[in-house]
């Protein structure tokens, strides 16, 4: 591994550290604002882009990021989780539910028939933003609704994202 991605490695390992003393130092009892969800994926995204840029190798671009979602846990409850798909819809890393790593689930329906991986990945091409879906939520009994923030990982076909269930969400 060269110099260059393992101090990018580093340097995001080191921002997500800080977002989430920030956010236990700001939110300390309280929930959880959208633009938190929105701010730790954009600096994921782009130190992950650092970090798989210059490596040709997919599977070692894989690696590398299945590695930092693996390790990632985020918020002042640490229930805060990244997961990444391809353009394609097949999930090659996921903080919560590792057993979807290379499915594809680029048809994947919610129970209420929205097409939630295809949302994500349509989303993050062009651009990234806000979708509300329905998920298991890993603590919980069920689907319940969550609302995801999505964008791209820079000069990859990758699509990294996070969520909230609507229940954790404030106002801000």
């Amino acid at each position: 591994m060269s110099s260059l991605v393992r101090y990018s490695f580093v340097a995001v390992a080191l921002a997500v550290w800080c977002l989430v003393g920030l956010s236990v130092e700001v939110s300390a009892g309280a929930r959880t604002a959208r633009s938190d969800v929105e701010l730790v994926v954009t600096v994921a995204a782009t130190g992950l882009a650092g970090q798989v840029q210059g490596v040709a190798d997919r599977e070692e671009q894989l690696r590398v990021i299945g590695k930092f979602v693996t390790a990632s846990r985020f918020f002042a409850d640490n229930t805060g989780y990244f997961f990444v798909y391809d353009t394609k819809g097949v999930c090659v890393a996921h903080g919560s539910t590792p057993a979807l790593v290379g499915r594809s689930l680029i048809d994947y329906e919610d129970e209420k028939g929205f097409p939630v991986i295809r949302a994500i990945v349509d989303t993050g091409r062009a651009g990234g933003g806000f979708l509300e879906y329905l998920w298991d939520k890993p603590d919980a009994a069920g689907s319940h609704e969550k609302l995801g923030y999505v964008m791209p990982i820079p000069g990859t076909d990758f699509i990294i994202g996070s969520g909230l269930y609507l229940s954790e969400i404030t106002d801000e």
